[in-house]
């Protein structure tokens, strides 16, 4: 095992938030004191670029709105196929591989910061995150800002007893750091039209613990669009490509691919969704999935979302 030199991560996004709203404020008060001294009419942003936070796996450059609350549930069932599959399991509705539960409240418009309990896919288990969004551009109707673009930052917590393997990344017994992981993303989406919209995510995680054979830090490029079909239905797609050369198909891994159908119901948000990724949190899917779509390692899964109003 490894362990990469602790960084002191509080100060750096401490520094990071404050700078990025005094970046967005004076960008906002720029904007419309040039619109009004042209004499022009101000560009409308682009909304709902997507619908919720989340595509499958995905972060979205949407954010929870000022005030707002939305709780979401986060399931994977086990494989459809495979020597796990089959009749003998439903075809994986007879186990969970992952679940969380996940609370993210809009501190304005710009900013929401959440919470979540995963139960944890594969060495690591019961695990807590804490995470934030920031807003940092937003497209415009007229093409002067021809994306949205916002932060996406998470640190990720195991609960679970350590394990008495000294070899097993689940081996805590050292150091509390080597429970944390750390999740960066910065989100690049763009709305074609009113059915198309397109997202990039280039993704950066940060293990404090893992195994001598692997890197402390993976580098990732996410994708992912949605397509409407009327104004409640839609399908959806997300892919995670890893840049770490010791996670590849032929050390066994693979990358995270998911497909489902968007559902608007007023008050909920429905994502029906079939996935190769046993784990929902970032560092677990992007740097841990051995499951394959060519062999049946494939699983049903669902993400359900509902806003409640708790501020004014």
């Amino acid at each position: 095992m490894t362990v990469a030199p602790r960084i002191p991560f509080g100060k750096i996004l401490f520094f990071l938030f404050i700078s990025l709203t005094l970046t967005i404020r004076a960008q906002d008060n720029l904007d419309s004191l040039m619109s009004d001294l042209a004499g022009e009419e101000k560009p409308e942003n682009v909304m709902a670029t997507f619908k919720t936070t989340k595509l499958v796996n995905l972060q979205t450059t949407e954010q929870v709105k000022r005030g707002e609350l939305d709780f979401r549930i986060t399931h994977r069932f086990d494989d459809i196929g495979s020597s796990a599959g089959g009749i003998k399991t439903l075809y994986g509705f007879d186990n969970v591989t992952d679940i969380r539960l996940g609370f993210d409240y809009g501190l304005n418009d710009k900013w929401t910061i959440g919470f979540g309990r995963s139960k944890g896919a594969y060495v690591r288990k019961q695990i807590l995150d804490f995470n934030t969004k920031i807003k940092i551009l937003q497209q415009k109707t007229n093409n002067s800002i021809p994306f949205s673009a916002s932060l996406y930052m998470a640190s990720e917590i195991s609960t679970m007893a350590s394990s008495s393997d000294t070899m097993s990344t689940a081996y805590f017994n050292k150091s509390p750091w080597h429970r944390i992981n750390y999740v960066s993303q910065l989100l690049l989406a763009r709305k074609f039209g009113d059915r198309l919209s397109i997202e990039l995510a280039p993704t950066l995680i940060h293990r404090n613990l893992v195994n001598y054979t692997e890197n402390n830090t993976t580098f990732a490029l996410g994708f992912g669009f949605r397509y409407k079909f009327t104004k409640r239905l839609g399908i959806i797609c997300d892919y995670f490509y890893s840049f770490d050369k010791t996670k590849v198909p032929s050390n066994g891994y693979y990358a995270a691919l998911g497909i489902g159908i968007e559902i608007e119901t007023g008050g909920h948000v429905f994502h029906l969704l079939f996935s190769n990724n046993k784990g929902v949190l970032e560092s677990q899917y992007i740097t841990e999935n051995k499951d394959n779509w060519l062999v049946g390692q494939v699983r049903f899964g669902f993400n359900i979302s509902r806003v409640f109003h708790v501020g004014n």
